[in-house]
């Protein structure tokens, strides 16, 4: 794992100045602290600049690298799975190497495939080549976008980096706000690709390409992949759980490609304790496992099962506990590391763990992130279905009057998240928005009506929704959702949550369960082998049943929370206050304050739950304090 940056004068008479390459560097050390590198080409138009986490290859596999006649240039996040397999057959063309690092593999391919590169590697990466010839740059992002790629165009330039603080170590780029994205924000606790909350800077979207060629503009991004593959393969649940399995533990083994040592994060439930009874018998010697938890909110610790699996495949177990103040205090680094905005309160505990791995002397973790998703292993998702079974299909078949006579009766006795549904219904919009919504549009009538009005939700929804209809019409509901999930909430969300909280802390996440065969496997299983006689992630738990032990094996989904409501609620409510009704934040009324006092009170006395919501306001105030009116907090 490491950290790249650069800029390229695509149609500007200028240099790329050396310094400037260093100080975006520096801002990426986190991300690398084992080594930089820099290279701008002969007429310093193009400059690289790269910090390194060391893990493969680790005497030679420096970069920017470069092939043996300098024409290509490379800069590297990430890991390819599959380097040895590619190696072999490019050597068998005549292409020659010299080190055993994955990364002068995606050189040579590139040199042999050019951008279709791409569709050969197996792995996490985000990576930029530059084609000396061909006076050309090409950008890359994996398929389910683990690694991220920020970048902006200012004036012929184009700048990018793992992270958007890096860019703004470029003198023509400086934080400011995108309105445009705001209500969006509220509404998925994070922005939609290809565009952030930062005016300007935008991320390349996972499974997607960019070349910018000299002389002339980008033509845009570019996709190469879809989860939809036409080989249909097996079809009964026998052999398409002997499958999962063996792709599963192909994709393990896969991860655990490594000169540096290992673990692995572990709740207890079945998708990282799975992981861990793959790697114990893959390595033959005890897993190095990390658990976190909560000091004064045991509802909230899962270290029961964490103990009970770490025991079942002989872990060498580690746990940290934290609590509020850790909570309160990690705020500004949490801000710093997030960039933009990433309202999940995970991003805490998780930094925690990374760290106690760190601290621990691991450098690699595999996760568990993206069975729920690819499984439809979610209590919401399965509530949502029954919503949709039971009400929206039977009132959708209604002409639209009566839907909406039908829907307007109901309204005035259901809760303000219910009458949002109904009005979806009422107007045939879509009945699932993705798994993290803070905010939808009944709920900002009154806390923001500007947001409340803003079309720009919808459009992401059904720009989704109508990739999976044109790509697979007729799929059923859990498939349109694994497809919305996969492609925005998964990417944006959970991915980005775990690659900068460990890098944060100097640590590469790797997620075995996205595999992307292992992705498009999913979507060819039917949902009633996802979720059987309500069980829920069904196929997976076959294919692990003989792994594990039952307790794990059956146990109820809890997920992983943070106590935010009972923070917010208590011991953080001076903080939430702070935050949200600072004059100066105010005066730009972004939000009602009475509306937000009225919120926090409602916390306080307990009468009303919304943890959540205040910590996406909260997140979003530090934020701005610290990136656009760059204050201390």
């Amino acid at each position: 794992m490491c950290g790249i940056a650069g800029v390229f004068h695509y149609n500007r008479n200028r240099e790329v100045a050396e310094d400037v390459l260093r100080d975006m560097a520096s801002s990426l050390q986190h991300r690398g602290p084992d080594d930089e590198g820099f290279y701008r080409d002969e007429r310093a138009r193009l400059g690289f600049a790269f910090r390194r986490l060391s893990i493969v290859d680790l005497a030679r596999g420096r970069q920017p690298m470069a092939t043996e006649d300098g024409r290509y240039w490379l800069i590297f996040n990430g890991e390819i799975y599959n380097h040895l397999d590619i190696r072999s057959r490019l050597e068998a063309k005549g292409r020659r190497f010299l080190t055993n690092c994955d990364t002068e593999v995606i050189l040579h391919t590139y040199a042999e495939y050019g951008p279709a590169c791409v569709e050969h590697l197996d792995g996490m990466f985000a990576f930029a080549i530059w084609d000396s010839g061909q006076r050309s740059l090409f950008l890359a992002r994996d398929r389910i976008g683990i690694k991220p790629v920020y970048y902006a165009m200012t004036g012929g330039s184009l700048v990018f980096g793992s992270e958007i603080k890096a860019l703004f170590r470029h003198p023509d780029l400086n934080p400011r706000l995108n309105h445009d994205e705001l209500a969006r924000y509220l509404t998925f606790l994070c922005v939609p690709p290809p565009n952030t909350l930062f005016e300007g800077i935008h991320k390349l979207r996972a499974g997607h390409t960019l070349l910018i060629r000299e002389g002339r503009e980008p033509e845009g991004q570019t996709r190469y992949w879809t989860p939809f593959t036409k080989n249909t393969g097996p079809s009964s649940e026998a052999d398409l759980t002997e499958e999962l399995r063996e792709t599963l533990t192909r994709s393990i083994r896969a991860r655990l490609m490594a000169d540096v040592p290992f673990g692995a994060f572990l709740s207890g439930g079945v998708d990282s304790s799975g992981i861990v009874s793959i790697m114990s018998r893959i390595l033959g010697r005890p897993v190095e496992t990390f658990s976190v938890g909560y000091k004064d909110n045991d509802e909230f610790n899962e270290f029961e099962y964490a103990r009970q699996a770490a025991r079942t495949f002989e872990t060498n177990h580690h746990e940290v506990l934290i609590d509020h103040n850790d909570f309160r205090d990690f705020l500004p680094r949490l801000v710093e590391h997030q960039d933009e905005p990433i309202a999940d309160p995970v991003c805490v505990p998780l930094y925690f763990v990374a760290k106690l791995a760190r601290e621990n002397g691991v450098v690699v973790t595999l996760v568990g992130e993206g069975s729920d998703e690819l499984f439809f292993g979610y209590d919401f998702h399965n509530r949502i279905w029954k919503m949709v079974k039971r009400i929206w299909n039977p009132v959708s078949a209604f002409p639209r009057p009566v839907r909406s006579l039908l829907t307007h009766m109901a309204a005035p006795f259901l809760d303000v998240q219910r009458r949002d549904f109904l009005t979806r219904l009422r107007q045939g919009g879509e009945p699932f928005w993705g798994g993290a919504v803070a905010f939808y549009p009944e709920e900002l009538k009154s806390l923001a009506p500007t947001l409340a009005s803003d079309r720009r939700r919808e459009e992401i929804i059904d720009k989704l929704y109508g990739e999976i209809d044109s790509r697979k019409p007729g799929a059923d509901f859990p498939t349109r959702v694994t497809y919305l999930e996969l492609m925005f909430r998964l990417p944006e969300l959970l991915l980005m949550r775990v690659d900068k909280m460990a890098m944060a802390a100097s640590v590469e996440g790797r997620v075995p369960f996205l595999d992307h065969r292992l992705v498009e496997l999913a979507f060819r299983i039917p949902t009633d082998q996802k979720v059987k006689n309500g069980r829920t992630k069904h196929i997976l738990k076959e294919a692990l049943k003989d792994l594990l032990p039952p307790e794990i094996l059956n146990r109820r989904k809890v997920g992983f929370h943070v106590p935010v409501t009972d923070w917010f609620g208590k011991v953080l409510s001076p903080l939430a206050r702070d935050a949200l009704l600072d004059p100066k934040l105010n005066r730009l009324e972004f939000w009602n304050p009475e509306v937000i006092h009225n919120i926090l009170e409602r916390q306080k006395t307990g009468s009303h739950n919304y943890g959540m919501r205040i910590w996406s306001l909260v997140n979003f105030a530090l934020w701005y304090r610290h990136w656009i009116e760059g204050e201390s907090f």
